[in-house]
């Protein structure tokens, strides 16, 4: 390895300081599109566990969810009012 040269330590420390920036954008980015993901999902369950008597059970035995996980989950995501996404149609 070849010695440092004087202004090797702030070099080192500059370029480090732009990777962590660099990193903590991309992952504040990367929780801001899971919380949307997130967020779609369970307005989609919600519009799904009204549309029949038993729904939930069923949405409960497709996912592996459990009832009472759906019904918090639903109720912290669904806002009255708000539009439900219509699913991405690959034609």
């Amino acid at each position: 390895m070849p010695a440092r040269p004087d202004d090797a330590r702030e070099l080192l420390r500059t370029r480090l300081k732009a990777a962590l920036t660099r990193r903590d954008r991309q992952h504040r980015k990367a929780d801001r599109l899971k919380s949307a993901a997130d967020e779609e999902f369970w307005r989609t369950v919600a519009e799904l566990r009204r549309s029949y008597h038993g729904a939930q059970n069923d949405i409960a035995a497709s996912t592996g969810y459990s009832r009472d996980h759906i019904a918090k989950q639903v109720k912290k995501h669904d806002k009255p009012g708000a539009p439900v996404p219509e699913p991405d149609r690959k034609d």
